[in-house]
């Protein structure tokens, strides 16, 4: 993989190669290594882009629960429709 994605593309590319739903928390773990020292990487912003990409149909919800203190998690796939616009990824991505 050449190119390093923009973080909301590579959340996108993230989702699709998850086999259930994944959580803000899960997607911070999982992409610290790549993009962890950058300024913008932090759960606030991961939320935003999780919260744009479902408002514009690209990710949906597939599970809410409580942790022990009462936090709403929400776990995220990607959608039909997000997947269908996965052919945008540069070629390395896909």
């Amino acid at each position: 993989m050449a190119v390093k994605l923009p973080l909301r593309f590579r959340i996108i590319h993230y989702l699709s190669k998850s086999d259930g739903g994944v959580t803000c928390d899960q997607l911070v773990d999982s992409l610290k290594s790549e993009y962890g020292d950058e300024g913008q990487f932090k759960p606030s912003t991961i939320e935003n882009h999780l919260m744009s990409l479902r408002a514009v149909g690209i990710v949906e919800v597939d599970k809410v629960d409580l942790d022990d203190n009462d936090n709403l998690i929400l776990w995220y796939k990607i959608s039909d429709y997000g997947k269908s616009k996965l052919s945008y990824l540069p070629q390395g991505w896909k």
